[in-house]
């Protein structure tokens, strides 16, 4: 009779080790999706620091090439537009403040969204 029960409590104790196998991968698991959403968060921040920086950039080229005139600065902003399919949901505002043009980049919507870039630009007269 002890030799049935031996093989009993075996199976027993095979059956609690694969539970705790199985509770150690669920866990692993679950820090693995984690690891994986946080890195996807972090990448899609870097993406619109990235657009943005690059959005502000070209303003400030078109900035200075227009040499703070507000027509010539006019014509070419239409002009860059043309060439831009998409904007990743990017909104750009150009203010004037004395002789310097602030940009400022917005996610989303203009007034209301987080500022992700700002850029001073100081025309030569």
């Amino acid at each position: 009779m002890t030799r049935g029960k031996t093989r009993l409590s075996g199976k027993n104790l095979l059956f609690a080790e694969l539970i705790i196998v199985i509770l150690f991968f669920s866990i692993a698991s679950a820090g693995c999706v984690l690891l994986f959403a946080e890195a996807y968060s972090d990448g899609k921040q870097s993406r619109d620091l990235t657009n943005a920086v690059i959005m502000a950039q070209n303003d400030a080229e078109i900035i200075k090439a227009s040499d703070g005139d507000p027509q010539s600065l006019a014509e070419l902003l239409i002009e860059a537009e043309k060439g831009i399919e998409h904007n990743n949901g990017l909104e750009v505002l150009l203010e004037k403040v004395d002789e310097a043009f602030i940009i400022t980049v917005f996610k989303d919507e203009l007034w209301d969204g987080e500022i992700i870039f700002s850029l001073t630009v100081g025309v030569i007269p």
